[in-house]
């Protein structure tokens, strides 16, 4: 800035005949004038610079991992896991990261954006949020755009794998109804009672649901996608419940594909997902539990689901066990078993896992999880592994290693 006043004062000087008849003193005196004006308002410039809040926070996350799954089926071909486990190890499927933008527009409004990429998508990077949020009173916020869809107690942060002690959310529950954004209006209102604090959301929108490999890749389109959910902390407690209703279509060229008969249709049907939330983190102790139930208003089987995790802080070290189940509920007798037994879903495992915080920013994780139940009287399953038409899980369990170095910036 200074060198384009000197630029222009020395112009000026050039051009103003007026000035070539003057006495040195004076112009050395309106020199040093003008001097004087350009360092003041340098030094506007820079406590401006430092009394203004930053406009503009870009922030990200990175996950780096590997698995293997030794799914033996009675086929004879392995079977892999809805997450992309297979029997060589893998490498796309616990690779992700993400960049986030956030832009303070005014004192009350504020525009997110996140791009994210992910090695089960090739690494196409994705316009994953993108929204306006605006504070209408100090406790009530409105969101607007691509939002989070929040049914789960870590679904904020679900792809980012620093903010949990699992390498890979317990998927029983999360793959129960396995979104993660919408398009939606969202409002916010926090409050307190006594030493209790809230934080209750509505939200109505839209979103398309990819069902992934287990239903080969069919779309479900949740319209009138409406809900309302509330977080409560209590010192070292949260408590989180959610009910979330939609119309649930999913096209016939879909249905088709998944072997099923042209009499069986999927067209706006009344769908419900209900979830409870329990955490207790003290800096020594770590507990997590959720229950959900994902239900349809028709002939497809309903689930439920629940996991329950316990870890200890040993330092940087964290070791964790988790239990998890999903069962089917609701089972259309009209149907013939092998329809019920290819879309039901049921599993139960053992998670063990270790996390090492490297830096307070990087952590390295393990975990082994052994499945098991995926079938008894009423319905033969592969759980959430992906396996060759009429193939049964050999001894009734799998297992799957997974590695991952995580971070945020």
């Amino acid at each position: 800035m200074r060198k384009v006043l000197s630029v222009l004062l020395g112009a000026s000087l050039g051009a103003v005949p007026l000035w070539a008849g003057a006495a040195d003193s004076d112009v050395e005196q309106t020199l040093r004038e003008y001097q004087q004006r350009l360092e003041k308002l340098e030094q506007q410039q820079v406590e401006s610079s430092l009394t203004q809040p930053e406009r503009l926070r870009i922030n990200g996350f990175l996950s780096a991992g590997m698995s293997r799954a030794e799914a033996d089926t009675t086929l004879g071909e392995d079977g892999s896991y809805i997450d992309g486990s297979g029997d060589k190890w893998s490498h796309d499927s616990l690779t992700r990261a993400g960049v986030q933008f956030n832009a303070q527009l005014t004192d009350k409004a504020e525009a997110v954006v996140q791009l994210f990429a992910s090695g089960a998508d090739d690494f196409n990077a994705e316009v994953q949020w993108a929204y306006l949020d605006y504070d209408v009173t100090e406790s009530v916020s409105v969101k607007a755009g691509r939002i989070v869809a929040p049914f789960y107690l870590h679904s904020q942060y679900v792809d980012v794998g620093y903010a949990y002690p699992w390498v890979s959310l317990p998927s029983e529950v999360y793959q129960l109804a396995p979104i993660k954004t919408m398009e939606a209006l969202e409002a916010t209102w926090g409050f307190n009672t006594g030493p209790v604090s809230h934080r209750l959301s509505g939200f109505w929108g839209s979103s398309t649901v990819d069902g992934g490999p287990r239903t080969n890749n069919a779309q479900y389109q949740a319209d009138d996608l409406a809900g309302m959910n509330l977080t409560s902390r209590w010192r070292d407690w949260t408590v989180r419940a959610a009910y979330t209703a939609a119309d649930v279509s999913v096209g016939q060229d879909d249905l088709t594909a998944l072997g099923l008969p042209p009499s069986l249709s999927f067209d706006e049907v009344y769908t419900y997902f209900a979830g409870l939330g329990l955490q207790y983190d003290d800096g020594s102790w770590f507990m997590s539990a959720e229950v959900a139930r994902l239900d349809f208003g028709n002939w497809y089987p309903s689930s439920q689901s629940g996991y329950v995790s316990v870890g200890k802080y040993l330092g940087k070290w964290m070791p964790l066990l988790t239990w998890a189940e999903v069962d089917p509920r609701d089972l259309d007798s009209s149907l013939p078993g092998p329809i019920n037994d290819g879309l039901a879903e049921q599993q139960k495992s053992w998670t063990a896992g270790l996390r090492y915080s490297l830096t307070d920013s990087i952590a390295l994780k393990g975990e082994f999880s052994y499945y098991y139940d995926f079938s008894d009287d009423e319905v033969s399953t592969t759980g959430f592994f992906v396996t060759d038409p009429g193939a049964e899980m050999e001894d009734d369990h799998a297992t799957i290693v997974r590695l991952s170095a995580d971070l945020v910036f």
